[in-house]
């Protein structure tokens, strides 16, 4: 199946944000909106004035099946209302508004687990909202009152990834992050690390006073966007659902993990590992991906990151089974800054890519974590190394890699070995010095991988690897 470029137009017009990009020739187009919905794209699902916590908050499922009525829990101090948008392209604008509603003002408290720390809100149900003909995908419900907004990322989750395309939102990472009620799984509101929670809940609206916004705008939010300009049949999970559902990925053609997959199951890793197992290739668009092993029981995700405390939930590298063995390579460090700079410019992924050569550079592209390549036991055999990115890190020299490897059942794994790949993939980030030319090589890299994984077109992996230490760890947390 062949490869052709196209440029996005909308109504004749170039797309906002949008370079050409190349798409695999009658793939499935993407699934219908509903025919309520306004078509116009609007960018109100983005936050702009972030309401204090105790003047608005609200939470919701974090994935639901179409049909599943989405019900919302408010705290507010004030009149509310709710808006649904579906996060696409949708002329450039990223986000269609699919349903409203609205609320008066009630207040509710939450509790704590005095032996966890785990914060729980169990609020009643403030609005409940039908789903019928809601399109799978990524979706934030935005609350707004006169106190500001609050965001609640969730996913409409599709049956089954059999032949499609899945991408999987990582929730379990956003509940890690989430210090909503005075702690995470980092620390609590003092910044002290012997108070976090030790498990984390479900049961509570996401934090905006650290983080500004749930940490799903920054590495899921743009895989959406992106996803949403490419003709392919998608599906759409969390990584919670297959959690919770291992069978959920099987047949998938390709499995994409977002940009911050840090906390797996051991229901999550299997998935993957059989999914590849069966054929599916796979791709990682972050870094520090699958660093810790958690439990999830009903809403409550456990991790100490103690072995004092709990044995099992801590890193799987101290496991005995590094994320390397299927990611293709580990974390390696934190923080880090640079641009990512080409190795093997005949990487399959780079083709049709303007300027690629070797040690071609590209600003802002490795940070603000970085995985890299590591010839040891664990690492697949065959396996490329086209990017190798010098960086320093706490004043100690490392190097962030990208990873390409195939296995005995026709699967390829991809990886890129950042943080910020995500955050170029719609457009240039002047925040993280990504330029225009950058953003193009990452857009163009990604829908490389997204075309010829769904047609098949993907070639086996032939080893060829830098000359680095065995070991070189710096920073990684």
């Amino acid at each position: 199946m062949g490869l052709t470029r196209r440029s996005l137009l909308i109504g004749g017009t170039a797309a906002v944000g949008a370079f050409a990009v190349p798409r695999a020739l009658g793939l499935p187009p993407p699934p219908p909106l509903p025919e309520t919905a306004t078509q116009r794209g609007t960018t109100k699902w983005r936050v702009n004035d972030t309401a204090p916590a105790a003047a608005l908050s609200g939470y919701a499922q974090d994935s639901i099946r179409p049909g599943e009525p989405l019900r919302v829990r408010v705290s507010a101090a004030n009149n509310w209302r709710g808006t649904v948008y579906r996060i696409g392209d949708y002329e450039g604008r990223g986000g269609l508004e699919i349903a409203s509603t609205r609320g008066n003002a009630q207040q509710h408290d939450f509790t704590v687990d005095p032996s966890t720390r785990a914060v729980s809100a169990a609020w009643p149900v403030a609005a409940e909202l039908t789903t019928d003909d809601w399109p799978e995908g990524l979706y934030v419900l935005m609350l707004r009152s006169k106190a500001g907004e609050s965001s609640i990322p969730f996913v409409v989750r599709s049956a089954s990834a059999d032949g499609r395309t899945a991408i999987v939102a990582s929730s379990l990472t956003w509940q890690a992050y989430n210090i909503w009620g005075g702690a995470s799984l980092y620390k609590n509101m003092a910044g002290d690390f012997g108070g976090r929670s030790l498990s984390v809940s479900y049961d509570r609206p996401y934090d905006h006073s650290l983080w500004g916004r749930p940490i799903s705008y920054s590495y899921d939010v743009p895989v959406a966007r992106f996803v949403d300009e490419l003709d392919l049949d998608l599906a759409w999970f969390t990584n919670a659902d297959i959690s919770r559902d291992p069978t959920l990925l099987s047949g998938a053609r390709t499995v994409v993990s977002t940009g911050h997959d840090e906390y797996w199951t051991q229901a999550y890793r299997d998935a993957l590992v059989n999914a590849r197992d069966a054929g599916s290739d796979l791709a990682f668009l972050g870094a520090n991906v699958g660093y810790w092993h958690v439990t999830l029981n009903g809403n409550e995700v456990r991790c100490p990151k103690d072995s004092g405390i709990d044995a099992k939930n801590i890193r799987w590298r101290d496991l005995g089974t590094p994320e390397s063995s299927i990611v293709g390579m580990q974390y390696d460090a934190f923080p880090v800054s640079g641009p990512m700079v080409v190795r093997e410019p005949d990487f399959v992924l780079f083709e049709g890519i303007k300027g690629v050569r070797t040690g071609a550079s590209y600003p802002g592209l490795v940070g603000i974590e970085a995985d890299r390549f590591y010839p040891d036991s664990h690492t697949p055999r065959d396996i490329e190394v086209p990017t190798l990115s010098p960086v320093t890190c706490r004043g100690v020299p490392t190097w962030s890699t990208m990873t390409y490897y195939s296995t005995p059942s026709d699967a390829k794994v991809w990886a890129v070995g950042t943080m910020n790949w995500t955050r170029g993939l719609t457009g240039p980030n002047a925040d993280k010095g990504i330029t225009k030319r950058s953003s193009e090589f990452v857009r163009l890299t990604t829908a490389n991988f997204l075309a010829k994984s769904a047609a098949g077109t993907l070639p086996a992996a032939q080893r060829d690897v830098p000359d680095l230490p065995g070991h070189n760890t710096s920073g990684a947390a």
